[in-house]
């Protein structure tokens, strides 16, 4: 078996707490439409579901294109006047959701000091849905020197296209690179097939489905991946 030589990562909700980035800034949203009466964590998921959908449901378009069509929609649902939101309104609360998504967010407990460790003996990237700019915000993005993003590869995970590109950039072998995700979907289904070394980073005691690849280990939490690295 191959040495691991390098550590990638999904970000959101792996590394920080995305649903509490995403609920402050769907608060913010509701808060400028003046229906502050709404429940924003159940809106922040209910969004958060029709992303996902729209975008691996068609060609590639930039998440921020996607989250605004998604908003439009969450907003219509839940009887919030997106009719009356002209495109330009809309690109305004969408900024405004995206905003708390990636800078709000912030990083559960022992990821700072397990990445610092980490950065000391191997690479490290992140491998994200989001667009390039966006994750230029968010609040880890200093531990990483690099980043592979969907709008890079013009297509979300579980694509190959993504993981592929990383390793490329890596300059790695599949078996030489572990990938540690909390979306088994997005992470397990699309690193795994192509040979990636993959531990699952299960905060919320998930369940695999039947037909899902299973993951080299399972951790509660990040501190997990001392068992299997060495720092």
């Amino acid at each position: 078996m191959d040495a691991i030589k390098a550590v990638t990562f999904d970000y959101f909700g792996t590394l920080v707490d995305v649903d509490a980035g995403g609920t402050a800034g769907m608060t913010e949203v509701l808060s400028r439409l003046g229906r502050d009466d709404l429940d924003a964590a159940a809106l922040y998921q209910d969004w958060d579901m029709r992303t996902v959908q729209l975008y691996r449901s068609s060609a590639y378009r930039r998440y921020r294109e996607v989250a605004a069509e998604a908003l439009a929609a969450t907003l219509a649902g839940a009887g919030a006047g997106s009719e009356r939101l002209d495109a330009d309104r809309l690109a305004v609360l969408t900024d405004t959701l995206l905003t708390g998504l990636v800078e709000q967010a912030p990083p559960h407990p022992e990821v700072p000091e397990i990445l610092a460790l980490l950065a000391a003996r191997y690479p490290l990237m992140p491998i994200t849905n989001m667009d390039s700019d966006l994750f230029a915000r968010s609040r880890l993005a200093s531990f990483f020197p690099s980043v592979t993003t969907a709008e890079m590869a013009r297509a979300y995970k579980p694509s190959e296209r993504i993981f592929r590109l990383a390793l490329e950039r890596l300059a790695l072998a599949p078996g030489e690179v572990l990938h540690a995700s909390l979306a088994s979907w997005a992470d397990i289904d699309g690193a795994k097939p192509l040979g990636m070394r993959v531990a699952w980073i299960n905060r919320t005691q998930d369940r695999l489905g039947p037909w899902q690849p299973r993951p080299d280990h399972e951790f509660a939490d990040l501190t997990g991946l001392r068992e299997v690295l060495a720092f």
